[in-house]
């Protein structure tokens, strides 16, 4: 006779597993990589314990990701500890086996990054086995926590045929063979590296015909002059670190988006293509340079616009349309006392949309206090105050005198204004630990500020466009 017994809950989700487990080893094995290779190497190679099935799909993947950074130990290093010499063994019989087991086959993506000064032997071989992988996506990362410990990359590498695009970051030093060639290179992302003369960056970035966006980040060398021409690049960022290159050559008749600091002195061609720039610190052979962009971010000191102003004069930004203000040092100086903002508003006859990154006013140098300073206000009106400006966003706004003063200027001269967003200051836990505020003084007078209402000082101010909205935002 038979017995129907009620299906338990357990036994339902058991054979949905089943079902499911059906369902995935029928996939073949070309979809099976790609889904392993959304996950990290590791524990795409950890999957091989699964089953006979699984044993060995992991090296499918296309993606591959190496990293040490785990098994740092900086006083076990120091020390030689036995423990870690095991640990870092192992790891490197894992990278040789997961590069064997691969067989050659093409990689899409991947990252080698590597802390430990007992890994510097092996990142070498390593990259001469992934040259013959195809690879089109690489990134690496060598020794960065180790100041002395330098590698090397091998000649081979500067001849790459399948690269669209490649990352390198640490120390490593880049002595490149008298034949370079990336011909399908569109990203560049170079950090803290050592160039060994100033002719090898010159020979790495005319190699690349394609280079559509370069990045370097220096930290310290010797260059005198680094030259970087490249006319199919869309976008650049240069950031010079404490490095004493004393000239840089830039040749980008197509440049879109410019990303820039003005420690050292450059001649350049961007043409009229340069969109949107972001400088810090201010040259004016560079600013003559950028002056057709629509987009302009600038962090600079107001004591440097003050020099630009009284040795020569800005640049007309005609074509700006959005322009961001920023202190180059923030609270670690005087505040800007804004005395340029008259001449930066000239500059740009066609600005709708400005910007106070930071404020009108920041902490002291000894963060105990805000710095105040002394508004004087302009007699003449800008025209883009008159005729284009129709946003004004005020960050960390506190309420003290002078900047009610600027504010009153800006919506009573703002004749085709819309919007003026102002974000009150906050004075976050996060901030007074960031920069050791004296809490009571500093909070005391914001209180103060509070009771005494600017926000409805503000509102009560009079406007030049009726249709002028005033928004508080915390």
């Amino acid at each position: 006779m038979d017995i129907n017994l009620p299906v338990t809950k357990d036994q339902r989700c058991s054979e949905s597993l089943d079902i499911i487990e059906d369902r995935i080893s029928k996939l073949p094995d070309e979809i099976l990589g790609k889904i392993l290779s959304y996950l990290r190497t590791k524990r795409a190679v950890a999957t091989s314990v699964l089953s006979k099935r699984w044993e060995y799909l992991w090296t499918l993947t296309s993606d591959l990701d190496f990293c040490d950074f785990g098994l740092l130990d900086d006083e076990a290093e120091n020390k030689n500890d036995n423990d870690y010499m095991i640990k870092m063994r192992s790891f490197q019989r894992y990278v040789d086996r997961v590069i064997f087991y691969h067989g050659g086959s093409d990689i899409g993506k991947c990252r080698l990054d590597f802390h430990s000064k007992y890994a510097a032997p092996s990142f070498y071989a390593l990259i001469c086995a992934l040259i013959t992988c195809n690879v089109q996506k690489l990134s690496l990362d060598c020794c960065r926590s180790t100041s002395n410990t330098y590698s090397h990359l091998p000649w081979m590498f500067f001849s790459n045929n399948t690269l669209v695009e490649l990352s390198i970051s640490g120390n490593l030093v880049l002595d490149l063979p008298t034949y370079v060639c990336f011909p399908c290179l569109k990203i560049l992302f170079i950090q803290f590296p050592v160039f060994v003369d100033d002719a090898s960056t010159a020979r790495l970035f005319s190699s690349c015909p394609v280079l559509e966006e370069l990045t370097i980040f220096r930290l310290k060398d010797d260059l005198e002059i680094m030259n970087i021409s490249v006319p199919s690049l869309k976008r650049l960022m240069v950031d010079s670190g404490t490095s004493s290159c004393l000239q840089t050559t830039i040749n980008t008749p197509c440049l879109e988006y410019l990303e820039i600091d003005a420690r050292s002195r450059y001649f350049v061609n961007f043409t009229s293509s340069l969109v949107h720039a972001d400088v810090e610190g201010v040259d004016i052979y560079l600013l003559n340079a950028i002056s057709q962009v629509e987009y302009l971010s600038l962090t600079a000191s107001e004591m440097s616009l003050q020099n630009i102003i009284r040795d020569s004069a800005l640049p007309i930004f005609k074509n700006l349309k959005t322009m961001e203000l920023r202190d180059s040092v923030g609270w670690r100086t005087p505040a800007n006392d804004w005395k340029v903002l008259p001449n930066l508003l000239d500059s740009s006859p066609n600005l709708r949309v400005l910007i106070f990154c930071q404020g009108l006013v920041s902490l002291t140098l000894y963060r105990d206090d805000f710095n105040h300073f002394d508004w004087q206000r302009p007699e003449s009106v800008p025209e883009c105050l008159s005729m284009h400006l129709k946003t004004i966003e005020i960050f960390e706004f506190v309420g003290f005198p002078e900047e009610l003063q600027i504010v009153e200027y800006l919506l009573e001269c703002g004749k085709v204004l819309e919007k003026m967003i102002i974000h009150r200051f906050v004075l976050s836990k996060s901030t007074i630990m960031k920069k050791k505020v004296k809490r009571d003084k500093v909070m005391s007078e914001l209180l103060s500020l509070r009771r005494n209402c600017s926000t409805g000082e503000v509102m009560s101010f009079k406007r030049s466009s009726s249709s002028c909205e005033v928004i508080f935002t915390d």
